[in-house]
């Protein structure tokens, strides 16, 4: 790549995703499986396949506390495994500040826990 290249995949990120345990994480979606989070995105599990660009609601639950986000579909690829799922790539587009906020303290001690890689 060159150095006027443009970046693609987790390296045009501006924060690294991380990994949320089913049902146990301090983030969670209602109503869907979330894979990994940032402060600026997260990857669900889907049954369905999502058109890109498309725009959708979710509700961000982030230790307890519930906050309604807009999130654009940036990728959606099936997900490896016997199950039919797909992992949707989704980028916050209103994030309010104090929630992203909130998302970025509560992923620091998982950050750190995590082996470098």
């Amino acid at each position: 790549m060159s150095a006027q290249g443009s970046l693609s995949g987790p390296d045009r990120r501006r924060a690294e995703r991380v990994p949320m345990a089913p049902a146990s994480g301090p983030v969670s979606v209602v109503g869907a499986r979330l894979i990994d989070v940032s402060p600026y995105g997260m990857m669900i599990e889907s049954p369905l396949a999502m058109t890109e660009d498309a725009v959708l609601q979710f509700r961000v639950v982030v230790e307890g506390r519930k906050a309604d986000v807009s999130a654009r579909v940036a990728c959606c690829t099936p997900r490896p495994g016997t199950r039919h799922a797909y992992g949707i790539g989704l980028e916050f587009l209103d994030m309010p500040s104090e929630v992203r906020e909130q998302i970025r303290s509560v992923l620091v001690p998982q950050t750190a826990a995590r082996p470098a890689r």
